[in-house]
C-alpha cells in the first residue's frame, strides 16, 4: 500500500502511529486516514457566536482517523486509542447522545450524515490523536472534522462549501451539548498552510493572511489545568451575550456600537455589559492585530494579543489564576527576551496561552515561561505547564491508499 499523494503537515510519526494501532487492532490495513489539525485562536476571543471577527489558526497536532469499510453492514465499530474504549453505531437504530461524552462527537457527525439522507457503509474506525485534551487546541471540532472526512470518503458523498463545518457545529450543538460558534470547525477546515484565517462570522467569509514571517514564530504552554466551571460558564456568558443582543433589538452583538451602548448603561446588570463591551472592543482589536501584522509592526500586534488577554480577564471574566500568571511570565520576559504578545486562548477557566515570539527565540521562550511557572507552582501542587513552538499548519484533509 502507498499514498496518493503527499502530506507535508501530518509528520510520518503521526500517520505510521495510527496505521501500526489500526492494524493492530481490526487486523487489516486501513483504507483511508482522515486528518483534521488542532488550532489556536489568535485574537477575537468569544466573538464568535456573536457573529465577530476571529483568527484562528490550524497548529501542527492532529486527530488521525484510519478507517477500512467492514463486511459487516450497517455497523460502525469505533476505537479511541487515547481514551482506550471501544463502542458501537447501529446505523438502522435512532442516534441518541450516549456515554461516555467523548462518543458523542463521533456519533452527533455520523447523525448529521444520516438525517441528510447519506447512506454510510459498515466500517471500521479507530481514532488517534496528538492535541492535548482540555488544552484549548480544539480537540472536539478536529475530531468532529476527521470523523466527517472519514464519512465523507467512505460514503462518496463530499460536503461542498460550508456544510461540512456546519453539520459539525450541528453535531456540538445537539449531541455534546455545547453552543459553540463557528469558528472552530472551519478554522480545521478551512485552515491555510503558513496562514492565520480572518473569519467574519456573520457572513462566513473567509481571508487568508500570510503568517510564515522568518521573524515570527508562535509559541502554545498548555497549563494542564481544566477547572469544572469552564463549560457552565461558558453556556452563561453565551446566553448574557444573547440576553443583551434581544433586548437591544440586534440580530447579534457584532450589530452593536458605541452609542448603543451607552445608552444601555443601567439597563443590563454588570457583567452582561462587560462582555458586551469586551465583544466590542474585541472586533476592534482583531482588525487592527490584522493590519499590524500586515504592516510587520509586531510589536503594536503583541500589544493586541496583551490587551485581549485583559478584557477576557477583567470584563469577559473567563481567565484563570493559572493563565494570568503565564501571560504575566511571558510578558515580564518582554521584547528583550523575545516575546512579543501574549494571550489566553480557547474557551478559558484553563487551557493554553499563545505567545507572539522572534522565530529565533521561540525555543528559549518555551522554556523560560514553563520553567519559572512550574518553579512556582510546585508548592501549590497545581499541574505542570508544557509547551512547545506551533507550526502554521493546513486544514483537514483525508489521504487514500491505493494498492502497489
Amino acid at each position: 500500500m502507498t499514498l496518493d499523494f503527499s502530506d507535508k503537515d501530518v509528520s510520518d510519526f503521526e500517520l505510521e502511529a495510527v496505521i501500526s494501532k489500526f492494524k493492530k487492532r481490526f487486523n487489516c490495513h486501513p483504507d483511508f486516514v482522515s486528518i483534521a489539525p488542532g488550532r489556536v485562536n489568535l485574537i477575537g476571543g468569544h466573538v464568535d457566536y456573536n457573529g465577530g471577527l476571529v483568527l484562528p489558526l490550524a497548529v501542527d497536532r492532529h486527530t488521525c482517523v484510519a478507517g477500512a469499510k467492514s463486511d459487516e453492514a450497517g455497523v460502525l465499530v469505533v476505537h479511541s486509542v487515547r481514551e482506550n474504549e471501544s463502542f458501537v453505531v447501529d446505523l438502522d437504530c435512532p442516534m441518541i447522545a450516549a456515554r461516555p461524552n467523548w462518543t458523542n462527537y463521533v456519533r452527533g457527525v455520523v447523525h448529521g450524515f444520516l438525517s441528510r439522507g447519506i447512506e454510510l457503509p459498515g466500517l471500521k474506525i479507530l481514532i488517534d490523536s496528538t492535541i492535548p485534551s482540555g488544552s484549548g487546541l480544539s480537540s472536539s471540532a478536529s475530531l468532529e472534522v476527521a470523523t466527517a472526512g472519514i464519512l465523507e470518503v467512505a460514503s462518496g458523498v463530499t460536503l461542498k462549501g460550508n456544510k461540512k463545518p456546519r453539520l459539525c457545529q450541528q453535531a456540538e450543538h445537539e449531541f455534546a451539548n455545547v453552543p459553540c460558534g463557528i469558528m472552530d470547525q472551519f478554522a480545521v477546515t478551512f485552515a491555510q498552510r503558513g496562514c492565520m484565517l480572518l473569519l467574519d462570522c456573520r457572513d462566513e467569509s473567509i481571508e487568508h493572511v500570510p503568517f510564515d514571517h522568518d521573524q515570527l514564530a508562535l509559541v502554545v504552554i498548555n497549563s494542564h489545568v481544566r477547572h469544572e466551571l469552564s463549560e457552565s460558564e461558558y453556556a452563561n456568558r453565551h446566553q448574557r451575550c444573547e440576553t443583551v443582543s434581544t433586548e437591544l433589538g440586534l440580530e447579534s452583538l457584532r450589530d452593536l456600537t458605541w452609542s448603543m451602548l451607552d445608552r444601555s448603561r443601567g439597563q443590563f446588570d454588570e457583567l452582561s455589559f462587560l462582555c458586551a463591551e469586551h465583544v466590542l472592543r474585541e472586533n476592534e482589536r482583531t482588525l487592527k492585530f490584522v493590519q499590524h501584522m500586515k504592516n510587520e509592526d509586531w510589536s503594536q500586534a503583541g500589544e493586541m494579543l496583551y490587551q485581549s488577554h485583559v478584557s477576557l480577564s477583567e470584563k469577559f471574566q473567563v481567565s484563570c489564576a493559572e493563565l494570568d500568571e503565564l501571560v504575566a511570565g511571558a510578558r515580564k520576559l518582554g521584547p528583550e527576551e523575545g516575546v512579543l504578545g501574549a494571550r489566553m486562548t480557547g474557551a478559558g477557566f484553563g487551557g493554553s496561552v499563545i505567545v507572539l515570539a522572534e522565530r529565533e527565540k521561540a525555543s528559549d521562550v518555551v522554556s523560560r515561561v514553563v520553567e519559572d511557572y512550574n518553579r512556582i507552582g510546585v508548592p501549590l501542587s497545581r499541574p505542570r505547564a508544557s509547551g512547545f513552538v506551533a507550526k502554521p499548519a493546513g486544514g483537514a484533509r483525508v489521504i487514500k491508499f491505493v494498492a502497489d
